[in-house]
């Protein structure tokens, strides 16, 4: 069963949480969604069997390596700025890391340590802030 760490419950994490929760049962996943606010993770996951919440300040180093260090796969949909220690910690933990931003400089120093790891760490792809939502309000309206 692969372990799935989500740092982050707000608006923009709920569909994501939705479709993992989805899929969670046929693709033998346990997500864990981990938020400062315990209600909201909770309210996000509901009564899902193939869901966890875990309360977490975020800046409390040891707990949050601790739970880095039981995932198999870390997604953090946290602000940008706080993408640099998340990835620091995946990194030394060996742990695979999706993110919701854009390669800065942070991410940017870690690389070889990335590939030194041999992990994947894989942040925000699109063309342009913008654009993507653009073509898929398209799609929709038509």
């Amino acid at each position: 069963m692969k372990n799935i760490l989500l740092f982050g419950a707000g608006k923009s994490a709920t569909h994501l949480i939705e479709y993992l929760l989805q899929h969670a049962r046929s693709d033998n996943w346990i997500l864990t969604v981990a938020d400062a606010n315990a209600s909201l993770a909770q309210q996000k996951i509901g009564s899902h069997s193939a869901g966890k919440i875990l309360q977490l300040d975020i800046t409390d180093i040891a707990a949050r390596r601790n739970a880095i260090g039981q995932a198999d796969i870390v997604i953090s949909m946290m602000p940008a700025f706080l993408h640099g220690q998340i990835a620091s910690d995946c990194v030394e933990l060996g742990r695979h890391l999706l993110t919701a931003s854009y390669v800065d400089n942070d991410m940017r120093q870690l690389e070889p340590a990335i590939a030194g790891k041999n992990i994947l760490v894989l942040c925000e792809m699109g063309l342009d802030p913008g654009i993507d939502h653009m073509s898929a309000m398209e799609m929709i309206n038509n």
